[in-house]
């Protein structure tokens, strides 16, 4: 069943761009429809069922609520009008700000249930290295930037100290932390959760990493491993990458789920050996499997990289991607 959400605002340009960022978000549960006058609304949903109807304050009329809409919500503009008994939203926040409230009060109503398993198998890339300093997360955002123009993709950053809302200049209310307890607290509204804490960075879907390690080092592999079948169950996402550290508990069981697995190598003495002692432990350790699937990836030297993540895309790192897409990715 298409669960439908209609916008309705008269305010042209604001409908317009709250529907570009809802149907370009992955996660977002609901098919939208864009309404510019309350006319062309009721006529709709006269012929048609609505799940949610998201109308500015200016634009309600009380017979909305005698339509076949299960839920309307208004959205607030300052104006004054009183309209009792219907969930409010603020018009003027900022639109991320707004889809999360949404999200959070869809999973706390219960309005569309669990989700049903998609089918979609989703194929996971891990990205780890055992040397430092090797450009091992600007190669996986670039990665699954460019991966994300024609697939469904989520990042998620695993390591200790990510930064990953200073370099975007974003600050996150909620992180992986709070994911995880909603899928041992609420499972069967961890997809409306998830959906309303996603973030989008140059076209590619990410979940706001811990903010502290202390959070991150006390998850069990055991945890971790339910988050990405939940995440794969209940999602959309073709593929998921994984930007790895040591940091993370059952690291080489979460490496040996993965599809593919690129090591970032080094050739100095240094990098050789600690990869050598890193190929060694993994055999001694039975997950010889991990190493046979992993491709090494010894970047090349670049001139000079951008500081921020969003312009990696137009560097000489976003060519070597592209080949590892086209020789690994598209042809597996």
């Amino acid at each position: 069943m298409n669960h439908i959400l209609a916008v309705c605002d008269s305010e042209a340009g604001y409908a317009c761009q709250l529907v570009d960022y809802l149907t370009t978000k992955q996660s977002f549960p609901f098919q939208v429809q864009v309404f510019t006058s309350p006319q062309t609304l009721e006529e709709y949903a006269a012929k048609k069922p609505l799940a949610v109807a998201l109308v500015s304050e200016r634009d309600y009329r009380e017979e909305m609520c005698r339509l076949p809409i299960s839920h309307v919500i208004i959205l607030e503009e300052g104006a004054g009008r009183k309209i009792p008994n219907l969930k409010t939203l603020n018009k003027y926040q900022s639109i991320e700000l707004l889809v999360k409230e949404l999200l959070d009060w869809v999973s706390c109503e219960g309005i569309l249930g669990r989700p049903v398993s998609k089918g979609t198998q989703m194929k996971l890339i891990g990205i780890y290295s055992p040397i430092g300093r090797c450009l091992k997360t600007s190669f996986s955002f670039v990665l699954g930037q460019l991966l994300s123009k024609k697939h469904k993709v989520l990042y998620l950053n695993l390591e200790s100290y990510s930064g990953l809302g200073r370099l975007l200049e974003r600050e996150f209310s909620e992180n992986l932390s709070d994911l995880l307890y909603y899928l041992q607290n609420t499972k069967d509204k961890f997809a409306y959760r998830m959906g309303g804490m996603v973030e989008q960075a140059g076209g590619l879907d990410y979940l706001p990493p811990f903010h502290s390690y202390l959070d991150m080092v006390s998850v069990t592999g055991e945890e971790w491993r339910e988050l990405l079948e939940e995440i794969e169950r209940s999602s959309e996402y073709e593929y998921m990458i994984l930007d790895l550290s040591d940091g993370i508990q059952g690291l080489f069981d979460i490496l040996r789920l993965c599809d593919f697995v690129y090591t970032i190598t080094g050739e100095d003495g240094f990098a050789m050996a600690k990869t050598a002692q890193y190929e060694e432990i993994l055999k001694k350790g039975n997950y010889e499997d991990v190493w046979e699937k992993t491709k090494k990836c010894m970047l090349p030297k670049f001139q000079k990289l951008p500081q921020g993540l969003l312009q990696l895309t137009y560097t000489e790192l976003a060519e070597y991607a592209r080949e590892r897409i086209r020789e690994d990715i598209d042809e597996g």
